[in-house]
């Protein structure tokens, strides 16, 4: 199967370089700016460099990665240069119905979304063939994203085009807000004097993921809210208060959440 790149993403690469290790073909490379596609098909190993106004023509698989909030636009630059097979983009927010004559063209349309956080290539390489993906498109579309995902790791989830704005938010939720808490937690190391928060919070932090994954998020509940002490609640909160005047209300909204999920109402 032939991949074409539109974009030089961390989140294609790593997806690329896992199927070019079960065979598929990479053809072109599309960046602003040569030297950058030049750089990613050196590091992948396979591909022709373009840019988007050189002379070529997108087949097979292509896959149109860049931010959501420039999608439509370079799709609009590349639409001429599709020929035939299958456009995928990787938002989790946006459908693949961006991709808005793909039906009439009759093209396969998808989206594909890794549940990984793409901080770094390395990491990113590192850990996608234990993504799980996110997958909806029309019915070629869909066969094609399937048949990625279970090259790459075998774990995909159909998500119906209607809910994906409310299944992305699930997964800013569940990573971009736990980056927060964790800055939350630094900054009261930082202001105590507190030493090893990097081998401290961040331990703790896998420690509770993986109660909630093997014990499921009521049964991973843990600390003074679970064991009903209101007392160290309400003296803690005044130190969340000292520390954060500006997020007064975060510690409120937080122990409410924690109280209604240990009386079980949100399960």
């Amino acid at each position: 199967m032939i991949i074409n790149i539109v974009g030089t993403s961390k989140v294609a690469f790593a997806i690329t370089k896992a199927l070019v290790e079960k065979g598929y073909k990479v053809e072109y490379v599309v960046s602003r700016q040569r030297d950058k596609a030049k750089a990613y098909v050196q590091t992948l190993g396979q591909g022709k460099p373009v840019e988007y106004e050189d002379n070529f023509e997108l087949s097979g698989i292509t896959f149109v990665a860049v931010p959501d909030d420039v999608l439509e636009k370079v799709y609009e630059r590349i639409r001429k240069k599709v020929i035939g097979g299958t456009l995928i983009h990787f938002s989790g927010f946006l459908g693949s119905e961006v991709f808005y004559d793909a039906d009439s063209r009759d093209f396969g349309r998808a989206s594909l979304h890794p549940n990984l956080s793409f901080a770094d290539f390395k990491t990113a390489e590192l850990h996608i063939r234990k993504c799980c993906f996110g997958i909806e498109g029309n019915d070629k579309g869909l066969k094609a994203a399937e048949e990625i995902a279970k090259s790459v790791s075998n774990c995909f989830v159909k998500i119906p085009p209607n809910v994906k704005p409310a299944y992305h938010l699930a997964a800013v939720i569940a990573s971009n807000f736990l980056v927060g808490l964790a800055y939350l937690a630094k900054m009261l190391y930082e202001k105590y004097e507190i030493p090893n928060f990097d081998k401290i919070i961040p331990a703790l932090m896998e420690n509770t993921v993986h109660n909630i994954s093997t014990l499921g998020v009521r049964k991973a509940l843990t600390g003074p809210v679970a064991r009903g002490d209101w007392k160290v609640v309400q003296a803690e909160k005044e130190i969340f208060i000292n520390s954060f005047p500006d997020f007064a209300q975060f510690y409120d909204t937080m122990v409410r959440i924690l109280s209604e999920l240990k009386r079980g109402d949100f399960v």
